[in-house]
């Protein structure tokens, strides 16, 4: 029993400082009061590919309000590899056609760097057609497309889409 305070200290101040709760330099910017949501860890085939936070004012999410999705990369990822991918996830959502999505891809080749292991990539809604994004805590770009905070964010919120379980986490589920 006297060793237990101690190591009760030790873990909360671990969890204190643990890098996926601590709150992002761009969300002092973006969402001043945000709280963390949820969190979870996308992989594939059991190879970690990188950590989710969702933050909101609140600590809950709405699609109808701000909120901030934050990736911390696992691994390297080309930033053509990024675009493609979040055009593919987009079309397979219903934000329209290949050709439709074909000028969105400057933007988001804007938006997106090739980003290595430790590196964070944040995007904050901003309004249902507007999100800005961040790499490391510095600004990027912004975008302004119709019905964007849908299309986008839900790759990762939506609960109907292939990462359902990723997506309740994410949004405070169990």
């Amino acid at each position: 029993m006297h060793l237990l305070k101690p190591l009760l200290l030790a873990a909360a101040l671990l969890s204190v400082a643990s890098p996926a709760f601590a709150r992002h330099p761009e969300l002092t910017q973006a969402i001043p009061s945000a709280q963390q949501v949820g969190a979870g860890r996308y992989s594939v085939l059991s190879i970690p590919v990188f950590q989710a936070e969702l933050w909101t004012s609140n600590g809950a999410f709405s699609w109808e309000r701000p909120f901030a999705l934050s990736l911390i990369y696992e691994r390297s990822i080309r930033a053509n590899a990024l675009v493609n991918r979040t055009i593919s996830e987009m079309r397979q959502r219903g934000a329209g056609s290949e050709a439709s999505l074909q000028p969105l891809r400057a933007p988001l080749t804007a938006c997106f760097a090739d980003v290595q292991s430790g590196d964070r990539i944040t995007g904050v809604s901003t309004g249902p057609n507007t999100a800005r994004f961040y790499l490391n805590g510095a600004q990027r770009c912004e975008i302004e497309w119709p019905g964007f905070r849908r299309h986008f964010f839900g790759i990762w919120l939506d609960a109907r889409g292939s990462q359902a379980a990723l997506s309740a986490q994410l949004r405070g589920g169990a």
